[in-house]
């Protein structure tokens, strides 16, 4: 197929391009964002498309005005028509059977959402509703386009969605899923539901309110997901030894012993730094009558001793990595810090007036001689 490229510009780091279609019969790129769903990607003359949007093309490369041949991702629309069709499925299933109003549709890279109108949808209801569109899907059913006037948009019946006033097309494309679904889409849509394949709840929540906002999957998507979560499963398998159905008792029984060698560790280094106290404290600096405790160790270690000894009026200052924990109240640790600074431009820090952090190694000379300045 063949492109007309009219101008090429500038677009941040990239290049927008005004086209037009050269054969009669060519597939025109469709935009991000039309109808709620994604737009095209390929490539015109080897440099990939970016972006689509309603005037413009981003492109990855310069290019000049002239014809050159086109290719649009084929299996990226098959993806799309997927998640889209699955979208007007669901859509249509949730107002017939529930009474739930499709209020938000966006169509990810990934994932795609649907907003119903109720923040009080139960779990019950959002299986079953899972499970209708699955069993639809493996029924089967036509997915039919249509054009129409749009002076006779308001003359038909069954519509899931009124069409906006703001819409003044001269046509409007109707998408008709026989029992489930009628709705105006200028998207893409498989022919058939059974194309669709799956379609999986990954999630919902509620939202601004009084909304409820499922994320789901469909087609290729969800298989691929399906295959991850499986893989997961066969190496969670393999870890803790353990059947599927043992896999959660096995990682809350990880997660316990985890909790309690924690507390077993917290105790131990609490019991070391209560050790190392006297000593700290026999070697604490004294400068016009304020304590100085330089010490250098694991952060851990720093900062259990920070607490024990937050009772001692005294300055404490923790070395450890490339980093340092200065805190006490017989100084304004604050002021220490900005003096540091002034000091050694090489570090960075901050803090309040009791405790403050300095990032970066510091000589621990220019900290004692910081510290004779503001005392």
């Amino acid at each position: 197929m063949l492109i007309g490229i009219k101008n090429c510009e500038k677009y941040k780091d990239n290049y927008a391009v005004e086209v037009e279609y050269i054969d009669l019969f060519s597939t025109k790129i469709y935009p991000d964002g039309k109808g709620g769903q994604l737009g095209d990607r390929g490539h015109i003359n080897n440099i990939p498309i970016l972006e689509a949007k309603e005037d413009k093309i981003i492109i990855a490369e310069k290019i000049e005005k002239g014809e050159y041949e086109y290719y649009i991702d084929t299996n990226r629309r098959k993806d799309i028509a997927m998640q889209h069709t699955a979208e007007h499925l669901f859509s249509g299933i949730a107002l017939k059977d529930y009474n739930l109003h499709n209020v938000g549709f966006r169509m990810g890279e990934e994932v795609s959402t649907i907003d119903l109108d109720s923040d009080s949808i139960s779990e019950e209801t959002v299986k079953e509703l899972s499970d209708k569109v699955n069993e639809a899907i493996l029924k089967g059913a036509k997915v039919l386009g249509t054009t129409i006037m749009r002076y006779e948009a308001d003359t038909i019946s069954g519509l899931r969605k009124k069409i906006s006033p703001k819409i003044t097309d001269e046509y409007i494309r109707l998408i008709k899923i026989e029992d489930y679904d009628l709705c105006a889409c200028a998207g893409f849509h498989v022919n058939d539901i059974k194309d669709i394949r799956v379609f999986k709840i990954l999630s919902h929540e509620r939202i601004k309110g009084k909304y409820t906002r499922f994320t789901f999957i469909a087609g290729d998507r969800a298989i691929k997901d399906y295959e991850n979560k499986s893989e997961i499963i066969k190496s969670l398998n393999h870890k803790f030894s353990c059947r599927d159905n043992e896999i959660i008792e096995k990682i809350e029984n990880f997660k316990k012993e985890h909790e309690d060698l924690k507390k077993s560790y917290n105790l131990l280094l609490h019991n070391y730094a209560l050790s190392l106290k006297e000593d700290i404290l026999k070697n604490a600096i004294e400068i016009n009558s304020h304590k100085v405790v330089v010490f250098h160790g694991e952060k851990e270690l720093v900062n259990e001793l920070k607490k024990v000894l937050a009772e001692d009026k005294l300055t404490f200052i923790g070395l450890y990595e490339d980093s340092a924990l200065i805190a006490g109240e017989d100084i304004n640790c604050s002021l220490l810090i900005k003096e540091i600074l002034n000091a050694d431009s090489s570090v960075k820090g901050g803090g309040g007036a009791k405790q403050g952090n300095i990032k970066g190694i510091t000589d621990e000379n220019i900290i004692i001689e910081s510290f004779k300045k503001i005392v």
